[in-house]
């Protein structure tokens, strides 16, 4: 059995996926600033389809902080969009976000990584006293990866 484009077809473009070692130096980068500011993080990297990939419990971090970081990770890899920014509508609108999924969770901290314009995973931290705080650490880990992300 043949596979492939028909002839005279372009081949569909392949997905482009995020290393993980790309992924494991965001995370490491994510933790380590947030514990340089005090905050006892967890961090979870998750696939484009919200797969987890990995995920660091900084030490002293709560259980909470792990199932918050996987959510936040989750919900910028399926909406496409900053979990601050799916936040900040809410709160413009006075609305809740919708309740398709429940694994969605507005609450800053989650970051969708994107090659050129495609979101190959996400990052969500989840633990430190605000969630603007939490968001700046994953913004610190996706600036250390920026180079890798042509």
């Amino acid at each position: 059995m043949l596979t492939g484009p028909a002839v005279g077809q372009a081949a569909p473009s392949a997905a482009r996926n995020l290393p993980i070692a790309a992924a494991l130096q965001a995370a490491e980068t994510a933790l380590t600033s947030c514990a340089a500011q005090g905050y006892r993080v967890s961090v979870s990297v998750v696939d484009r389809e919200g797969v987890q990939k990995l995920l660091l419990v900084g030490d002293g971090a709560g259980p909470i902080s792990i199932t918050t970081s996987r959510r936040k990770a989750y919900t910028a890899a399926a909406l496409g969009i900053s979990t601050g920014e799916m936040q900040r509508q809410a709160a413009a609108s006075n609305q809740p976000p919708p309740a398709i999924d429940p694994e969605i969770l507005a609450l800053a901290g989650g970051l969708p990584i994107r090659m050129g314009d495609q979101v190959v995973a996400a990052i969500g931290v989840g633990g430190a006293d605000r969630s603007d705080k939490d968001e700046a650490c994953a913004a610190a880990g996706l600036d250390r990866i920026k180079d890798q992300l042509n």
